[in-house]
């Protein structure tokens, strides 16, 4: 199996595997979306809310803010649990609380994005909890989820007739396109950020003008991280939970 980057940034990944069947990338796929380990809030508890909002709808809220996980703290300590707290009187009209305003006992394990909403308060209303961060996976509860929008495909090949340069806008398309006398074949779309969108909208844009086919020897994998992890850390980690998983297989057959 061969692994190629297509696109890695700070949270989407698509990687282009080949050599492998469609049966390992779908493993990959399901590892991605319940094997891999990561914190986010399990327990609250509450001290005092005097906002209109129900404790139970604060929790829900809390258990859903991606937390930042370092893999070495996981494997050191899969056990440690985390506090987040709270405490907070509305001074103004209406206070906003965000994920920021959450102090964390460990520096390591702190919400991925400070701007993410929780409540909004009343001025005198007051509230003061402490939200407990255990490890879990994916396969427990979708809060464990380290990653999103998971889903992979066969890599598409387009051919068509050079007329369509001129009514087609390929133009994210040019490093990628052969051209052979009056037919344009186009095999690897997903190497030019864009292309694939055009030479789809070109495609529903020209009914019966652009052969599509499928090479099923080389698979695209897509997913988004929620924060918890960066994309790499997430494919890399999702390759180790199915050699565990490999080899526990592998021993008790033995």
């Amino acid at each position: 199996m061969k692994a190629r980057i297509i696109d890695l940034n700070g949270y989407k990944a698509i990687l282009v595997i080949e050599d492998a069947k469609p049966t390992l990338v779908n493993a990959i796929r399901r590892a991605i979306i319940s094997e891999i380990p990561i914190f986010a809030v399990d327990e609250v508890i509450f001290f005092e809310n005097s906002t209109p909002f129900f404790d139970e709808y604060i929790a829900h809220r809390l258990a859903m803010i991606p937390l930042k996980t370092s893999m070495d703290v996981v494997k050191t300590d899969p056990n440690r649990t985390v506090i987040l707290e709270l405490e907070r009187e509305a001074k103004e009209s209406t206070e906003t609380i965000y994920s920021g305003d959450l102090k964390s006992s460990d520096p390591l394990v702190i919400p991925a994005s400070n701007r993410i909403p929780i409540i909004k308060m009343r001025q005198g209303q007051r509230i003061r909890f402490q939200a407990i961060a255990r490890v879990g996976r994916g396969k427990n509860h979708s809060k464990w989820q380290a990653a999103a929008a998971v889903g992979y495909s066969f890599m598409p090949m387009y051919e068509f007739e050079r007329s369509l340069l001129k009514l087609c806008n390929l133009s994210k398309c040019d490093g990628c396109m052969k051209k052979k006398r009056k037919i344009v074949k186009v095999e690897y779309p997903t190497i030019y950020n864009g292309c694939l969108e055009e030479l789809e909208k070109c495609r529903l844009n020209n009914p019966g003008k652009v052969k599509r086919e499928w090479d099923q020897s080389r698979i695209i994998l897509r997913y988004e991280s929620t924060g918890s992890l960066t994309p790499s850390e997430i494919f890399l980690e999702a390759l180790d939970q199915l050699k565990l998983k490999f080899n526990e297989l592998s021993n008790g057959i033995r």
